[in-house]
């Protein structure tokens, strides 16, 4: 009877790894990147139609506001990658906001930043895998109350992905996060072209919202604040620098500065094509932002269904880099005795399993609870990705003044 449960583990995760064979798991930058940053690449599926869906509070004409508030995002994710640059020059040893924080600030901030990434990292799983079920859903609207379903039941291809260990799985999940990558180059660079001549019309074009007021300064902040969900992910290569092949710094500070090119230039390009194809977006509308922009452009052809693969393919796959981010923290909290030594301990593919584990049943919880609601999964998520953020920066800057 023993027999088949240890089958079924062999047959799920793979057979057992020897700590001899640790360093031929580490991750030379063509893999990295998907690893690490399908996170932050795959934010531009949802950052601008979260600025769109707030903005559309105050109008339709305020949408076109998106232009100049997503060159305002960029410009800070520009700096904030900058500053990670310097993180993974100075702790190649991983560990991120809680290292930089509990070394420059103390203990408390320390922890601090360490619980902020622990809950950034579970609502990482949790928002990327029910934004792509919602990319599914534009492409198959009649799997809609099979939201919370589906969203667990990627959750767990995830995790299985994972516990075969991160080299694997990131070989596996590399075609996808490129596939993604040129899928939205060319969305962007035919709809440029056509815009040449006359931009083609969103479906949603022409829509009315239900406007509550003007288009102040606090509804412009408001929507910023939603736009930086672009953001997220930054963060997840400088808590991965021990997964990096040799020279492991350099190579993630370079794998660092391609993600956020790449990053930058969809971000910008979705926004000014989203506003010149005018599209509108409200809660609970059957097509995503990406998927109005998609049909304006290719109509609902089969570039517009690959598109819609693509971007659920990298939103479940942008869950991966919380299962790469969160048992390494884990271990490294575990180590420093702020968590159960359980989370030490490597399993048969040389993985921290107990946190993938752990990782992959606070996901599931939250997207059962929330009904895989994205938007009100996005208001979650912003808080612990800044305040990570804001004790990073910081710790950097007393590290900076302590060693000028």
């Amino acid at each position: 009877m023993s027999k088949a449960p240890t089958a079924l583990k062999r047959l799920l995760v793979g057979r057992p790894m020897s700590r001899g064979e640790l360093e031929h798991t580490l991750l030379p930058k063509v893999i990295a990147l998907p690893v690490f940053s399908s996170d932050a690449l795959s934010s531009v599926a949802y950052a601008t139609q979260e600025m769109i869906l707030v903005l559309g509070l105050a109008g339709v004409a305020a949408i076109q506001n998106v232009v100049p508030i997503s060159f305002a995002v960029a410009s800070l994710l520009a700096i904030v990658v900058l500053s990670y640059r310097q993180t993974v020059r100075a702790y190649p040893s991983g560990g991120g906001a809680y290292i930089v924080a509990h070394e420059n600030l103390g203990r408390y901030p320390g922890l601090l930043a360490a619980a902020a990434l622990l809950i950034d990292y579970v609502l990482t799983v949790s928002v990327s895998i029910v934004a792509g079920v919602d990319a599914v859903l534009s492409a198959l609207p009649g799997l809609r109350s099979f939201a919370v379903i589906l969203g667990v039941l990627f959750v767990s291809l995830v995790t299985i992905a994972n516990l075969r260990g991160v080299r694997e799985s990131g070989t596996f999940f590399a075609i996808p996060t490129y596939g993604f990558v040129l899928c939205m180059f060319a969305l962007l660079g035919t709809g440029f072209i056509k815009c040449l001549g006359g931009c083609p019309q969103a479906p949603s074009a022409g829509l009315n919202t239900e406007s509550v007021g003007i288009l102040g300064p606090l509804l412009l902040f408001k929507a910023f604040a939603a736009g930086t969900t672009a953001l997220t992910g930054v963060e997840a290569i400088s808590n991965g620098v021990p997964a990096f092949r040799y020279p492991q710094s350099k190579n993630a500070a370079t794998t660092m500065t391609i993600m956020a090119c790449i990053s930058i230039s969809l971000f910008l390009g979705m926004g000014w094509l989203a506003a010149s194809t005018n599209v509108v977006y409200e809660h609970g509308a059957e097509l995503t932002v990406v998927a109005e922009v998609a049909s304006a452009v290719f109509g609902q052809g089969p570039m517009f269904y690959l598109i819609q693969v693509m971007t659920a393919a990298i939103l479940f796959l942008a869950a991966n880099t919380a299962f790469a981010g969160f048992p390494l923290l884990a271990s490294i909290l575990a180590t420093d005795r702020f968590m159960p030594h359980q989370f030490m301990s490597r399993g048969d593919r040389l993985v921290f399993s107990n946190g993938v584990v752990i990782l992959a049943a606070l996901a599931s919880f939250l997207i059962i609870v929330f009904r895989a609601d994205l938007n009100r999964l996005i208001q979650l998520y912003l808080v612990g990705v800044f305040v990570s953020f804001t004790l990073s920066q910081l710790g950097m800057v007393m590290r900076w003044r302590r060693t000028r």
